[in-house]
């Protein structure tokens, strides 16, 4: 999904620490942000969540919700926000 937005291809590589190195130079490439180094945390953390539920609670989204809990997850880290203002979560969407 974030590398759609730049219009990245990219392998995953073998290793999470070689997949670290690789997001870290995309980066550098379109943007200076810090925000960058929170995404990779954000996917994981909202798939960590997503599996809990589904193996604990019995629960589950379909993948748009599942991209939109990460996109507003990234929105609260860091704007220190909610998403309350469409706009607002658009500006930052476009942003990336």
């Amino acid at each position: 999904m974030f590398l759609c937005i730049l219009g990245v291809s990219c392998v995953v590589p073998k290793t999470t620490k070689s997949m670290m190195d690789c997001w870290k130079e995309i980066g550098r490439r379109e943007s200076e942000e810090d925000w960058w180094e929170l995404i990779p945390a954000s996917i994981w953390w909202t798939l960590w969540k997503e599996r809990n539920a589904r193996g604990f609670e019995d629960k589950s989204n379909n993948i748009q919700k599942i991209r939109m809990n990460c996109l507003s997850l990234l929105y609260f880290w860091c704007k220190q926000d909610m998403v309350g203002d469409i706009e607002l979560f658009d500006d930052f969407i476009g942003k990336l």
